[in-house]
């Protein structure tokens, strides 16, 4: 005769089935995730005087500075709008607060922020030829369109005397059901940005072994993917390899290349599963979950693992994963910190910023941009 359980013990045997499942398919291999000792939060990133609002709010580490990218900018005083911006800190005590009022990534003490990620001479002509007050929407389907750049991922190359910017291209501001319509627009590409911190000049990468990808305004060798696959999500150099993540939904995809042969498109390689790497993007694999606005993905000593960090579209906690390599496997999603909406909805961009950590990785700093007051906030978190 065959056994029937009752139906309350065969309900507790399904969901012990899905735990054991759901450790198996996201723990094998997988460093444990850590507990979380203490949260605390320190207030908003005090900023440039001029500053309004800037969102995004992504970090590196070169030499004893701390070089902060952000996107959209608003300046006061009088009112002006950047699609990016830069700052820097000599000051890597963040027990207190962080402090970044520079103007620039130089870590300049005077003057007014700028933009940060320059337009190409094709880029500026298309923006003028389109200018609003000298077109009109009915006849002119670019009328009054503005190209802008949005920083993303950042990461410090010493050996080049560099710091990599990867940015989102995109145009927006146009008619009303236009290509670029609206103030998200329409993303046309990602690129790959220097900062030379020897020259102090910032250059906007050609893109070789590759096709050149259209623009709105004509070619562009700028661009190393389409704006379906923007690559600005995190980056993290090991050693001499680049690992790189972006072209994300719920997950990430990670690419990896010689940092020293970034603008070679033809040396990116695709993690593919397990340890296989393509060298078409189309044989990518997912593997990290994917934040709103991008990720952090870290290396800390005291846990012994890799640290993805982020906010999840249309969430207020602060989320982590634990892995034991840039390109995992990765522990299932784990709270970190609940961050403080102001009562105005979901924040976005959690990042972190581990040049300021303390205790051997032990204690991070995060931040997050606060829509509601438009403001970057810090959480200190200490891990057990």
């Amino acid at each position: 005769m065959k056994r029937v359980l009752p139906l309350g013990v065969a309900i507790v045997a399904f969901v012990l089935t899905v735990v054991v499942l759901r450790v198996v398919v996201f723990d094998r291999d997988t460093p444990p995730i850590p507990g979380i000792r203490a949260t605390a939060e320190l207030g908003p990133l005090r900023q440039h005087p001029l500053v309004n609002g800037r969102d995004n709010g992504q970090s590196a580490r070169y030499g004893d500075t701390s070089i902060w990218v952000f996107g959209d900018t608003v300046l006061r005083e009088p009112w002006r709008f950047l699609s990016s911006t830069g700052a820097a800190t000599s000051d890597l005590r963040a027990r207190d607060g962080i402090t970044i009022t520079s103007p620039d990534v130089f870590a300049d003490p005077v003057g007014d922020p700028v933009d940060l990620l320059p337009l190409r001479p094709p880029e500026t002509r298309f923006t003028k030829a389109h200018a609003k007050g000298s077109c009109r929407p009915e006849t002119d389907g670019y009328c009054a369109v503005l190209i802008g750049l949005w920083p993303g991922a950042i990461v410090a190359d010493p050996a080049r005397r560099r710091v990599l910017v990867f940015y989102a291209k995109l145009c927006r501001g146009g008619p009303e059901g236009s290509r670029c319509s609206g103030p998200l627009g329409h993303g046309l590409g990602t690129g790959v940005a220097a900062i030379d911190m020897t020259t102090r000049k910032v250059t906007r990468l050609t893109a070789t072994g590759t096709r050149t990808l259209s623009s709105v305004e004509g070619p562009d060798p700028t661009l190393f993917f389409p704006g379906s696959t923007p690559w600005t999500a995190a980056a993290t150099l090991v050693g001499d390899d680049l690992y790189v993540y972006g072209d994300c939904d719920a997950r990430c995809h990670v690419a990896r290349v010689p940092v020293a042969s970034v603008a070679d498109r033809s040396a990116w390689r695709f993690w593919a599963g397990d340890d296989r790497w393509a060298a078409d993007e189309g044989g990518a694999a997912a593997n990290l979950s994917g934040g709103s606005a991008g990720n952090s993905v870290i290396h800390v000593p005291a846990l012994d693992a890799w640290l993805n960090v982020y906010l999840p579209k249309l969430s207020n906690t602060l989320t982590g994963q634990v892995g034991s390599s840039p390109s995992g496997p990765w522990s299932r999603p784990f709270a970190i910190a609940e961050t403080d909406s102001a009562g105005g909805g979901a924040n976005y961009a959690g990042f972190a910023h581990p040049e300021f950590a303390e205790k051997d990785g032990r204690v991070q700093y995060f931040s997050y941009y606060q829509a509601k007051t438009y403001q970057q906030r810090i959480i200190r978190v200490e891990f057990d």
